[in-house]
């Protein structure tokens, strides 16, 4: 029996909390394969030439550049790319569906009652383009309009900061109509965008709602105020793409054909920099903040009437005007919601994902899942996993 180490290149930076997610799911693989041993790689192709006498069996790899691709290729060892950057490169890849996090930062502002939309990304880079379809796709499928601002920068910072000052995308945001919510492509456009908020005298959330994408646990504290963030299924990434490399170590190396797996994020993380309800109508937006706040306990629409005080027949049409739904639907969203969340992001029983969320019980949890996705909870879970 072979018990000779493997020994797997990874080759990330640190600097980011979402690589940091990465390397722990390799992590959480490996801890069943004794025999995984790990060299952790600098994301600079002079670092990965250094390493051909090491003889590693394969590598793991955020590849966001041409010429750090080409020096992987050239160890010709097998590799699995977990970037989101050259979706050309023809390396088997497991990265997050960037069209599902746009569209959930879509749903995001729009249950916040926001009209009025912008995206912050790149030009050139394959993630910001995803964010930026599924974004505009479902703000536009809800009959508004999305404009946006592409920076073209390189994605790594600039060694005086995360950034340089750029004056056009201030002048851009200025000109928006307000109140309204900006997508940015990630956490660190997101920081940018509350500093030029501050800079042009713009409130945040009133003015403008801010979301990005990867909840970095350092830089959206740091942003003025904490920054909203679309989560990304950063160890989920790390393990499927470990279980990739031991798929294709396991035929002998032999090249599998490319691929991309494709993850779910588990949801928005809301901080105050989206916590807006652009709502005139004071009544509906009580309504709102009501079921936000009670929807995972034992309420219902009777219960809100009473919160708010008023007709119910006159707020149910007026709930309905400013959202487009019922008091009713919209309970019932918020509680489903917070499963979709459970299931995809957690290993909690359907039945415990069920009362977590607010439903009585699991069969009622199963009925409004099968009427809103036509999925059982456990077929949810299950497709949410690896598509």
């Amino acid at each position: 029996m072979n018990r000779a180490p493997i020994r797997v290149g990874l080759v990330f930076g640190y600097s980011l909390s979402y690589y940091r997610e990465i390397v722990r799911g390799v992590r959480a693989f490996a801890e069943s394969r004794p025999r995984w041993a790990f060299t952790p790689i600098a994301p600079d192709p002079n670092a990965v030439e250094s390493i051909r006498p090491l003889d590693l069996d394969g590598l793991i790899a955020h590849i966001f550049t041409r010429e750090l691709a080409e020096a992987i290729l050239q160890l010709r060892k097998p590799a699995v790319n977990v970037s989101g950057v050259l979706p050309e490169l023809k390396i088997p890849r497991v990265m997050a569906d960037h069209k599902q996090v746009g569209r959930l930062a879509a749903e995001h502002f729009l249950d916040h009652g926001l009209r009025s939309f912008g995206f912050f990304g790149y030009t050139d880079h394959a993630f910001s383009k995803g964010r930026e379809a599924g974004f505009r796709r479902e703000i536009e499928r809800a009959g508004f309009a999305v404009s946006r601002y592409l920076s073209k920068d390189p994605l790594h910072p600039e060694p005086s900061g995360l950034w340089r000052w750029d004056d056009d995308l201030q002048r851009w945001l200025v000109g928006l109509p307000r109140p309204v919510g900006v997508l940015s492509s990630h956490d660190i456009q997101g920081v940018q965008l509350a500093e030029v908020c501050h800079r042009a005298g713009l409130r945040v959330p009133d003015d403008v709602a801010l979301l990005g994408v990867d909840d970095d646990d350092l830089l959206c504290p740091l942003a003025r105020p904490p920054l909203s963030s679309v989560v990304l299924p950063g160890e989920r990434i790390g393990f499927e793409a470990a279980r990739m490399l031991e798929e294709w170590l396991a035929r002998g190396g032999k090249n599998p054909r490319p691929r991309s797996l494709l993850l779910p994020s588990p949801g928005v993380r809301t901080r105050p920099s989206s916590d807006v309800l652009a709502i005139d109508d004071p009544d509906v937006a009580a309504a709102v903040r009501f079921i936000r706040e009670r929807a995972l306990g034992p309420i219902g629409v009777p219960d809100v009437i009473s919160a708010v005080a008023g007709s119910r027949r006159a707020l149910e049409r007026r709930f309905r005007t400013a959202l487009g739904r019922g008091l009713g639907e919209e309970i019932r969203r918020v509680r489903l919601e917070k499963a979709r969340a459970l299931l995809s992001g957690t290993e909690m029983p359907i039945a415990q994902v069920a009362t977590s969320s607010g439903f009585s019980e699991a069969k009622h949890l199963s009925t409004a899942f099968r009427r809103e996705w036509g999925l059982t909870p456990t077929e949810y879970r299950q497709a949410s996993r690896v598509r």
